[in-house]
């Protein structure tokens, strides 16, 4: 069987939709506040209404052998088991941001040197430097390549020259 014919179509997935009763979403808010237990952040409501999204934007695909009530359930407890784990890393975000506002001032001091050093180092290959200056502000490759208009082969081209510069230069410790 294709892939296509594994899941209901788009508006196959309206249709059902459509045809919810009533009591079929309070059976759905029912069993969203049983996913939700331990979660008093979050309400059954955006627990339904973030299911229906994802189920109607197609990122949750509705396999055609699977009635509705199953389907929503594991949607559902998909995204309560998601918004858990959120949940859980948020108080630790909180702790770290709250501790540790950065690194201390020397450390800073030696970043910047070292940064100073590496830009140094790149001075003859304008590539490089540009791409290091890309990497130093955390963007991915595909942005890379966009922003310098490069193709795959012309970005590993410089990425490899950026490296051998940088190994070059600091290979037997700051020599710039």
């Amino acid at each position: 069987m294709d892939q296509e014919a594994a899941y209901l179509s788009p508006a196959e997935v309206r249709r059902v939709l459509d045809r919810l009763s009533r009591a079929d979403i309070v059976r759905l808010s029912l069993l969203a506040r049983n996913w939700l237990q331990g979660l008093p952040s979050r309400s059954p409501d955006d627990l339904v209404n973030e299911a229906m999204e994802r189920i109607l934007s197609g990122r949750r695909p509705w396999p055609y052998d699977l009635d509705w009530g199953a389907f929503f359930n594991g949607v559902m407890r998909s995204i309560a088991d998601q918004w858990r784990k959120e949940d859980r890393r948020m108080p630790l975000a909180e702790d770290v941001g709250a501790e540790f506002d950065g690194p201390a001032p020397e450390q800073d001091l030696e970043v910047a040197d070292m940064i100073g050093r590496m830009r140094h180092a790149l001075i003859e290959d304008p590539p490089a430097r540009e791409m290091f200056e890309h990497m130093l502000v955390d963007r991915d490759r595909d942005d890379i390549k966009s922003t310098m208009g490069m193709d795959e082969t012309a970005f590993d081209t410089v990425r490899r020259r950026l490296f051998r510069h940088l190994r070059l230069a600091f290979v037997s410790g700051w020599k710039v």
